[in-house]
């Protein structure tokens, strides 16, 4: 009879979540203490994060979860580069030449997405991530809009002229960074996740 395997089965690799929002709150905004928050949950739910990597929402979120024991991802771009180096919370630096790079390598390497508030930078990032979801130019993933203001906005798109009805299936909404989470873990494919 042969001994049973006692070797443990390697770790899962945890997923990766981007994070889009503002750069230009600061730490007395409410957004700041929601991407914070939501940056702790992502890590003690085991995620790790990915954001633009500079300040703001983005270093607000790249905080706590550094905070929080996960590994942060900052995929800055040459453009902003005047605008100082990435947040010191990043622990992995992906610089890009443009933005369209810099949004490419996110969408095409996170497992899942949420947006936090911002303005037309987190609007092109929700739609390119929206449509190559829904177009499967990309593995499907979760998008998940955090924030009253975003419930407003996806309501005044559900019209046929906008937005075809059957695309909202690839998105929702969540009032609360723990009810983000959940719907963006939940919705990740088994067997995905990695840095």
């Amino acid at each position: 009879m042969s001994e049973p395997d006692t070797h443990p089965a390697p770790p899962r690799p945890r997923p990766l979540i981007a994070v889009y929002g503002s750069s230009t709150v600061t730490e007395a905004d409410p957004a700041y203490r929601l991407a914070h928050a939501l940056g702790r949950e992502l890590a003690e739910a085991g995620a790790d994060v990915m954001t633009g990597g500079y300040h703001g929402t983005m270093e607000a979120c790249s905080r706590g979860a550094h905070e929080g024991g996960a590994h942060v991802v900052g995929v800055t771009v040459e453009l902003f580069e005047k605008r100082g180096p990435a947040n010191r919370w990043v622990k992995e630096r992906v610089h890009t030449p443009d933005l369209f790079e810099r949004l490419r390598h996110i969408v095409h390497r996170a497992d899942g997405f949420i947006a936090l508030p911002g303005s037309i930078g987190t609007l092109t990032e929700i739609f390119l991530t929206w449509t190559l979801v829904s177009v499967q130019g990309r593995p499907a993933a979760p998008i998940v809009l955090l924030g009253a203001h975003y419930r407003d906005w996806l309501a005044a798109h559900r019209h046929p002229d906008l937005v075809s009805p059957h695309l909202f299936a690839h998105v929702r909404h969540a009032a609360t960074p723990a009810e983000a989470v959940r719907m963006v873990l939940g919705g990740v494919p088994a067997g995905r996740g990695g840095t």
